[in-house]
């Protein structure tokens, strides 16, 4: 199943030529709606929901008005929007089904994959995951692009894979020390999304992802993103305090091109040990000797290199 409700009340808001409060003050507890304003990590929610509600008043009143929340896409295609609503009311097991298959091409079929999926419409990502169980996708980025929203349910469900416990504990028990921790944030950060990216795009990124965070033009400037990724690893390793540069690192591109370099060369088996046991040394240790192998720069500071693989 596909929860759509929240979708399905902004589709009533805006049909209407004036805000509805009835409407609205269902709309904003709505499980989508409320996953949304949680990912938001908002310190009092009453506020992100007080500046939703004056969005959605100002782009009702105002056709021309371009709100944060881009709400303004979706009154724009409520049509295509309704249709799509349909079609995924219809047809969620189907759905669920394709997602499925494109995430066991790279995660072992015994391992499970739990999810309760929810629409929402708001903000820059084009999806989330809570507790590795709770699927959030923002369908005002797929409106009309029903192949790209198969696309992001399989890249969040490879989150929401089922881990060993023991494996969870061990790893638990890693990043209690801080310098694991941080490596986590970082390093192991990038694995995630760049599996995740994978399984969503496949080795080779034939279309920009809807939600800008992976692009064709990203992809041919990565080496700045490992510059930055070398800045920050140099400082964990150094026990300095880190900048703002966690702000500006990708980790959606640094992630794709070492899974992907790997998954060409080597297919899938290593990445389990990301998959399965939340581990990046072999799958760095991998990526360093392929690059060397095959002559092309891993853009990871060689000290760095020998230090993550130790």
């Amino acid at each position: 199943m596909i929860n759509t409700d929240c979708i399905q009340l902004i589709i009533e808001i805006l049909e209407k030529d004036f805000l509805d409060e009835k409407l609205y003050n269902i709309f904003i507890k709505t499980k989508g709606a409320r996953g949304f304003l949680e990912h938001q990590s908002c310190i009092d929610n009453s506020i992100a929901k007080a500046k939703i509600k004056e969005e959605l008043k100002k782009i009702i009143k105002d056709e021309y008005y371009e709100d944060e929340y881009e709400f303004y896409k979706l009154r724009k295609s409520l049509n295509q929007l309704k249709l799509d609503i349909q079609y995924i009311n219809e047809n969620a097991d189907l759905l669920i089904k394709i997602a499925l298959k494109k995430v066991y091409k790279i995660v072992p079929r015994e391992m499970p994959i739990r999810y309760n999926i929810y629409l929402y419409s708001g903000g820059d990502d084009g999806g989330f995951t809570i507790n590795r169980k709770k699927i959030f996708i923002n369908y005002g980025k797929y409106i009309g692009e029903r192949e790209e929203f198969i696309n992001i349910l399989s890249h969040e469900m490879y989150h929401s894979r089922k881990l060993p416990i023991r494996n969870k504990i061990i790893f638990l028990s890693k990043i209690m020390v801080k310098e694991n921790r941080l490596l986590y944030e970082t390093i192991g950060k990038s694995i995630e999304e760049g599996i995740a990216c994978l399984v969503q795009h496949g080795p080779n990124l034939k279309k920009d992802d809807l939600s800008g965070n992976l692009t064709k033009r990203h992809l041919l400037v990565a080496r700045d993103d490992f510059e930055t990724l070398n800045n920050i690893l140099m400082k964990i390793k150094s026990s300095k305090t880190l900048g703002r540069e966690y702000n500006r690192l990708n980790i959606y591109v640094i992630g794709y091109l070492i899974v992907s370099i790997i998954y060409k060369e080597k297919g899938v088996l290593i990445l389990d040990d990301w998959t399965i046991n939340l581990n990046f040394r072999r799958i760095i240790e991998e990526y360093v000797e392929l690059c060397n192998r095959n002559g092309v720069s891993t853009c990871i500071n060689n000290e760095i290199a020998k230090w993550l693989v130790k």
